[in-house]
């Protein structure tokens, strides 16, 4: 893509721009998020056979149940690790394709090599900021839900009751989306820190502090753009795996599942992943770009620094 293009886009634009990126570079950004979808494989495998084991013998022994807890929790922390590498190789390459450069699965994990523990560390702060406002948000939800059923209860019987337990469920039930949705915006502050910890080479608590700084007064229009390339990561994984789930179904009724079947939906969960994995990713990079554009005018400065590189030598003529 020509650096020239770099410009504020509406959401509109920023949408276009993720799939023409995406589909231009398909092969770039698939070979990358292959890497984590292939070691997935392994535990969907065993998690599909060990539920075929628990319909055909009914709940686990106590033991093989917190076994399994204890291996579920090393996976995911191992996938998590091999799944942020992968975040980092993507960043990166959506940069140099952005800009114009060209790049490649191997240059792009290669980038990523000695930014391994920020990029980690990034990944750890954000998520422990983010669980300890969710457990605010949740003490908070459940004191108004407290205070509103302390209400309920004093009401006594009657109708009076009936009418005002509705209206507090009804409350209830708003409080708890509005709470989400609370946690759910107020995370976005966070949306871009990988981004600007490895294109800006910044520490990990300043990658934060730039991400927060970055995404105030864009927020929404990034939680629209998360939203719509989410449904579309959703609808490509229903679309590969659906069609196994439905035949797992079907055969766990006759309290077999077949080996085949297990590897075939695993396989197909790893290319559905692999394939619709980078559209968010994307979006969240072409935002990063987007919002330094707007406040920091990045458009001039890119064309500026590459108007002050030297120019390529020219070639010598050929001798008479």
């Amino acid at each position: 893509m020509d650096a020239t293009e770099l410009r504020p886009l509406t959401l509109g634009e920023l949408l276009d721009r993720t799939f023409r990126l995406y589909r231009n570079n398909f092969w770039l950004f698939a070979g990358i998020m292959a890497i984590p979808s292939a070691f997935s494989i392994p535990f969907s495998i065993l998690m599909f056979s060990m539920q075929s084991s628990a319909f055909v013998m009914g709940a686990p022994a106590p033991k093989l149940a917190a076994g399994m807890i204890l291996f579920g929790f090393a996976f995911f922390s191992f996938f998590w690790v091999v799944y942020s590498l992968a975040i980092g190789a993507t960043t990166f390459a959506v940069s140099e394709s952005y800009l114009g450069r060209k790049t490649s699965v191997r240059g792009a994990y290669g980038k990523v090599r000695g930014n391994f523990w920020r990029i980690i560390g990034v990944v750890v702060v954000a998520l422990l900021r983010a669980l300890g406002m969710l457990i605010l948000i949740g003490i908070g939800m459940a004191i108004v839900i407290g205070i509103l059923f302390g209400i309920m209860a004093a009401l006594g019987r009657g109708q009076a009751r009936i009418a005002a337990g509705v209206i507090i469920g009804l409350v209830a039930v708003l409080t708890y989306l509005a709470g989400i949705g609370l946690w759910f915006f107020w995370s976005l502050r966070y949306a871009v820190s990988i981004p600007a910890l490895l294109i800006e080479r910044l520490g990990v608590l300043a990658a934060l502090r730039r991400s927060v700084l970055l995404t105030r007064g864009r927020r929404w229009q990034m939680l629209v753009a998360i939203f719509l390339c989410t449904i579309v990561a959703y609808v490509g994984t229903i679309i590969f795996q659906g069609p196994f789930f439905v035949m797992i179904i079907l055969t766990q009724r006759s309290g077999h599942l077949p080996e085949w079947l297990a590897y075939a939906s695993a396989m197909s969960g790893a290319i559905g992943g692999a394939i619709t994995g980078p559209v968010l990713l994307i979006a969240l990079v072409l935002c990063y770009y987007d919002t330094r554009i707007r406040k920091e005018a990045f458009d001039l400065q890119f064309m500026m620094s590459s108007l002050d590189q030297p120019a390529p030598a020219p070639q010598a003529g050929s001798p008479a």
